[in-house]
């Protein structure tokens, strides 16, 4: 089974993405490096989900030698990203999220606190950086799937997670005050902040519909 490779250049290198298996990526100073790269990165790519439990069975007759390359365009994405979507499609999906995140957590449990704060050089990001990184991306990727503002199950969906975080806190968990790059956090200040942002950006989007002419409901 053939497929299709694609490249784009990032931060300095290349990341090439395979089409057909999504989450297949490699990194290479140029691009033939991330070409070769991601073709070696499949197989491995494969096994990792079925460790933890994913059917790899869809992917199995993939050839990555005999995969066509093309460049990325932003703009217009992966061409077989436009597809009808089937319903094996979506369960795989969500297999393959489980099964991702299970090699993630299963990669940085163990560290202290203090491991994931440090950073290599003063210039790469540390363990934390990353994984905040992760979580924020996802939040804002979940939310291209709304037209805003009529729908909005993805800016329920993360006040939810928001909302059910604070809800199991253990009384112990309450006491939290320690200090991630350099700033002093508390649970305290964390609730503070999530209901002065909202505010912030509430007046924020009262000033553009404003300008804009739009009419809102009153509150």
């Amino acid at each position: 089974m053939s497929g299709t490779i694609y490249v784009r250049p990032q931060g300095g290198s290349y990341l090439a993405s395979v089409a057909e298996l999504p989450g297949c990526v490699a990194r290479g100073a140029t691009r033939d490096e991330a070409v070769a790269s991601v073709r070696r990165a499949l197989p491995e790519y494969v096994a990792l989900l079925a460790r933890h439990g994913v059917s790899s069975e869809h992917w199995r007759g993939l050839d990555p030698a005999t995969f066509e390359v093309r460049d990325y365009t932003a703009d217009e994405g992966f061409a077989e990203d436009f597809r009808p979507l089937e319903e094996h499609e979506l369960r795989d999906f969500l297999h393959q999220m489980e099964g991702s995140r299970a090699a993630l957590l299963a990669l940085v449990r163990g560290l202290s606190s203090e491991e994931a704060e440090r950073k290599p050089t003063p210039d790469t990001w540390s363990v934390r950086e990353a994984l905040e990184h992760i979580a924020q991306t996802e939040a804002t990727l979940v939310g291209r799937l709304e037209k805003w503002p009529d729908e909005v199950g993805s800016l329920q969906a993360v006040h939810r997670m928001a909302f059910q975080r604070f809800s199991i806190l253990e009384p112990k968990d309450t006491m939290l005050d320690h200090r991630i790059w350099g700033q002093r956090w508390s649970v305290r200040r964390v609730m503070r902040r999530i209901l002065e942002h909202e505010r912030e950006h509430m007046e924020h989007i009262k000033e553009i519909m404003a300008a804009l002419g739009a009419r809102r409901a009153p509150e």
